[in-house]
Formats: structure tokens, C-alpha cells, sequence
């Protein structure tokens, strides 16, 4: 997978690859790291053999990592964003209020509204199936389904963008 990584204001672009349960980073060169996650956002890293702390933290559009007490914000653009944002179709003003993205990896096993659908707070949007089970997904604002990208039987990976709701 290639992303555009752009940290502290400098862009590097990064190929990702798995292999023998290492991860392969190609910007430059290719380094070889091995990740383990300690707690619910805290990893150990070793990359090309030495050892480093990792904090990470979301934040609305970007990352705070911390690498051995170093705070650094990171922004992640996919193949997708790098397209887009090529032809500019991506802008960095805009809202995402009423995106509503997959907080978990998993199966959509039924979906409750279709474009145009008023919504409520709180109203049953969707079951996604993760781990043999059912995770309800409900509606955090009210106004119209604007755009649903996914239909009943797909796969979605966690923060992928599920639909778009006007308020």
C-alpha cells in the first residue's frame, strides 16, 4: 500500500508491505520494522534494529505520535486521498460532521435507512458484524441520508466512510 505521510508540515511518501510478520517501509530505502502493541495506544517498535516508545493518538485529521518523548503530528493520505486531492477534489475546509465511518473492521449484515431518509439521534443505522457479533450503529446527529457508500454484505475496514448525513 502506498500513503503520502506528511509530518510536521514535510510530505514523505511511503510504501507499505507484510511480509514473515515484518512490515516493510519504502521511502528512501526499505527498512524492516517489527510493531507490538503494549497497551490501547502505546507500542514497542524496533525498526532496523533499534528499539523506540510509540504513543499514538487520534485527532480530528491527523495523528499526535510520540516517539521516545518526540511529539510529532502526522497526516495519512491512502492512494485514494492522493488521487483526489491531485484533482482536487479534496478540499481541507470541508465537514465531516455528518460522516459516519466504521469504528471497527467488519461484515454490514443489514442496513435501516436509504439516501434521503430523515434521521434522529440515536436512530438504528446499521448492524456491523465483528467477532461473531452484532454492533448496532446509530445515527449521532439528526437531518437526511445524504450517501450511503456501502450496501448490506460488505466488508469494511475500521475508519472506513460507511455514509454522509445532512443536518
Amino acid at each position: 500500500m502506498k500513503f503520502n505521510t506528511i509530518i510536521d508540515g514535510q510530505s514523505v511518501e511511503m510504501e507499505f508491505s507484510y511480509s514473515l510478520n515484518l512490515l516493510s517501509i519504502k521511502p528512501e530505502k526499505e527498512m524492516q520494522i517489527d510493531l507490538v502493541q503494549l497497551g490501547v495506544d502505546s507500542y514497542s517498535l524496533i525498526l532496523d534494529g533499534k528499539s523506540h516508545h510509540l504513543t499514538i493518538n487520534k485527532q480530528p485529521e491527523k495523528y499526535e505520535i510520540t516517539v521516545d518523548h518526540y511529539t510529532h503530528l502526522v497526516q495519512v493520505q491512502d492512494e485514494m486521498d492522493i488521487l483526489l486531492e491531485k484533482f482536487g477534489m479534496q478540499s481541507n475546509t470541508s465537514s465531516h460532521a455528518g460522516e459516519i465511518h466504521a469504528q471497527i473492521p467488519g461484515l454490514v449484515s443489514q442496513l435501516f435507512v436509504r439516501p434521503g431518509d430523515n434521521v434522529d439521534i440515536g436512530q438504528k443505522l446499521l448492524i456491523l458484524e465483528a467477532m461473531k457479533m452484532e454492533n448496532e450503529i446509530d445515527s449521532p446527529i439528526a437531518g437526511i441520508v445524504n450517501d450511503i457508500h456501502i450496501k448490506s454484505g460488505d466488508k469494511v475496514e475500521k475508519g472506513e466512510l460507511i455514509m454522509d448525513i445532512n443536518n
